[in-house]
């Protein structure tokens, strides 16, 4: 769980004040229920944003549960969108890097606040691409994060555990994406 913690946690909330998320805003999660989604989700709701999360549909109840509107990736995503938020979305953070990206620069309004943390080749079309610096913010985001968690305002869903005799097993289950969860490898 630390790992979690200090990868995709950290990450999430990296990537939610680079792009300056406020409360009342509308931000869409590409990959909500994902590693990273799934920390950038509830950390934004606790900030008091509005949060839209693309998943699919097996994930949608999780993403309710967390206070998020869940939305159906893939064709037809700026309809699914503007069905829960016509005017648009302030801010949107890719996690999933799957060609979301012109779509969330018109639902944005433009590519200032379209952020990606996997969409490498769309860097020439304006959006800013997040780059973790070691140590730069870690500290007071995993403060942030672990007070979240005994506050119960943040919760780390875990999928599976297994022993760490079995880390090709979980790899398979990893690389076959759509997680409802965290994969644990457990010490021997």
């Amino acid at each position: 769980m630390a790992g979690t913690l200090a990868g995709a946690g950290i990450t999430a909330w990296e990537a939610l004040n680079k792009l300056k998320v406020a409360r009342g805003e509308t931000l869409l999660v590409h990959a909500a229920a994902g590693g990273v989604g799934t920390f950038a989700v509830q950390l934004a709701v606790d900030r008091g944003v509005h949060v839209i999360g693309t998943a699919g549909e097996g994930n949608h109840e999780q993403l309710r549960s967390f206070g998020v509107k869940p939305v159906t990736y893939g064709k037809g995503l700026v309809e699914h969108v503007r069905g829960v938020s016509p005017q648009g979305v302030d801010a949107v953070l890719d996690a999933s890097g799957r060609g979301e990206i012109p779509d969330s620069i018109e639902l944005a309004g433009g590519p200032e606040r379209v952020l990606s943390l996997v969409a490498f080749d769309a860097a020439g079309s304006g959006i800013q691409i997040h780059m973790t610096e070691p140590g730069a913010s870690g500290p007071q985001a995993l403060g942030d994060i672990l007070a979240l968690i005994k506050a119960g305002r943040l919760r780390v869903p875990i999928q599976r555990t297994y022993p760490l005799g079995e880390v090709a097993a979980a790899l398979e289950v990893s690389q076959s994406g759509h997680l409802g969860g965290k994969l644990v490898l457990l010490p021997a």
